[in-house]
């Protein structure tokens, strides 16, 4: 079906009557919201609701491992993807247009963009629990004395970089009114379950009120988890409150803005062998950028402090991994 061009992406999905969904994003990485105006926008011809936070009757956030990344932002941005408000019109270009009419006032914070500095006494919290979003540790051995017995001893820092998944097909979705006030969600889903919980949570509909349809998928590479939780969301909520279909569908602008990325690393590896080629310590540092939400930062962490090592045998080995809130977009996938 693909090579003929028989497959039905997420964006392939449309409905007669069907009206369009835009996201008004945040203007700034970290700020207070002070206040969201959306006169200019609701008077715009062809607009049909302009939604904030006021209109979720469920959960404000979502989220798999801490459900606290917000739908709809309500007192403060963290990142330049966050959502603020959203329209549903009936033309994806008045839906555009009555994004940019939203005015959003917003207090500046200071913002943090170094994993490493964000955890340091006194930089700026993106969250009011502190920057800290995961810890993990192994202790094996006793490395003081693996190194002791070591005729070579070397240190290094290294660091990788933010990855974007680019998949080829952006976010899409199609969402519809269903039966008894449900709603049924067709689009580029990577994680159905997940998703159904989410959107289920957000509009206070018990699981069996929400259906979702897996499309063909163009692409994921674990990147459509939370970021088509939000997408989804919010598609879901102008259905709803429409009593139509609402057809999102990201550019390519607009999903590098919002989607997670594969977490960039600061390293620190110290390494010790005998000249026989033996290891016999291991002491190793792992600093993560979770970006503004935790995602699925603490699992991945996890997955980087046991296997930090290699698959090399090591009989003494000391490794922490942390992963840092900042301003930055999110990260999750592996």
């Amino acid at each position: 079906d693909k090579v003929t061009g028989r497959a039905r992406y997420g964006a392939d999905y449309s409905r007669v009557g069907q009206l369009y969904g835009a996201v008004r994003h945040a203007d700034l990485p970290h700020a207070v919201i002070v206040s969201i105006d959306t006169a200019r926008a609701r008077s715009l011809d062809g607009v049909r609701a302009v939604l904030t936070h006021a209109d979720i009757p469920g959960a404000k956030s979502f989220g798999t491992i801490t459900p606290h990344q917000m739908v709809l932002c309500s007192d403060k941005v963290r990142f330049v993807g966050d959502a603020v408000a959203i329209v549903a019109a009936e033309t994806p270009e008045a839906a555009q247009r009555a994004a940019e009419l939203i005015e959003v006032e917003c207090r500046p914070c200071p913002t943090v963009s170094d994993p490493e500095e964000a955890l340091l006494p006194g930089s700026s919290k993106v969250h009011e629990s502190g920057n800290l979003c995961a810890h993990h540790r192994v202790r094996k051995g006793d490395v003081e004395e693996g190194f002791e017995k070591s005729d070579i001893v070397i240190e290094r820092d290294y660091s990788t970089q933010k990855i974007e998944h680019a998949y080829i097909e952006p976010e899409a979705v199609l969402a519809e009114p269903g039966e008894n006030g449900g709603v049924t969600i067709i689009g580029s889903v990577q994680n159905l379950f997940t998703i159904r919980r989410a959107v289920a949570s957000v509009l206070g509909l018990p699981l069996n009120r929400v259906r979702v349809i897996q499309a063909t998928l163009g692409g994921s590479f674990g990147g459509k988890d939370e970021a088509m939780s939000a997408v989804c969301c919010r598609a879901a909520l102008l259905a709803l409150f429409t009593g139509r279909p609402v057809k999102m569908v990201n550019s390519r602008e607009q999903s590098m803005r919002e989607s997670y990325k594969r977490h960039p690393y600061k390293l620190r590896y110290k390494a010790g062998a005998t000249k026989d080629g033996k290891l016999q310590a291991m002491e190793i540092k792992l600093v993560a950028d979770a970006g503004a939400y935790a995602a699925t930062s603490q699992f991945v962490t996890w997955r980087s402090v046991v296997q930090a090592t290699g698959p090399y045998v090591v009989p003494h080995v000391k490794t922490d991994v942390f992963a840092a809130y900042t301003n930055n977009c999110y990260t999750g996938a592996m």
